[in-house]
């Protein structure tokens, strides 16, 4: 991945397509959104879960505020549209595509 994988990633999840959005993991990642209490293991549930979640929420909107990266971890933090839900992800790398994720946000502000 290019050195400014984290806007790409978040483009990715501003469009439509669940495969875009699944190329940026591992085929074992644990994806946790830990608000919403749900764990995806695997690439195939990963695609899962966001189709599950363009359908839930179909306008959000994801900007990027702030990103750290290194070679094996990262952490970002983002807004999703037009809700103005705060909210920061966590995680490690594993040859340039996530291997493990943590989603943090601020529940009591979203509102589908």
């Amino acid at each position: 991945m290019a050195d400014n994988w984290v806007e790409e990633y978040f483009t990715a999840w501003n469009g439509t397509d669940a495969d875009a959005v699944a190329a940026f993991v591992t085929d074992d990642v644990v994806f946790e959104d830990v608000t919403a209490g749900h764990v995806a293991r695997g690439a195939h549930q990963f695609r899962k879960f966001v189709e599950i979640c363009y359908r839930r929420v179909p306008d959000a909107r994801y900007e990027v505020v702030a990103s750290r990266t290194s070679d094996d971890s990262y952490a970002v933090e983002w807004v999703m549209q037009p809700m103005g839900v705060r909210g920061a992800s966590v995680g490690t790398l594993r040859e340039g595509r996530i291997a493990s994720n943590r989603d943090y946000w601020n529940g009591a502000e979203f509102q589908p």
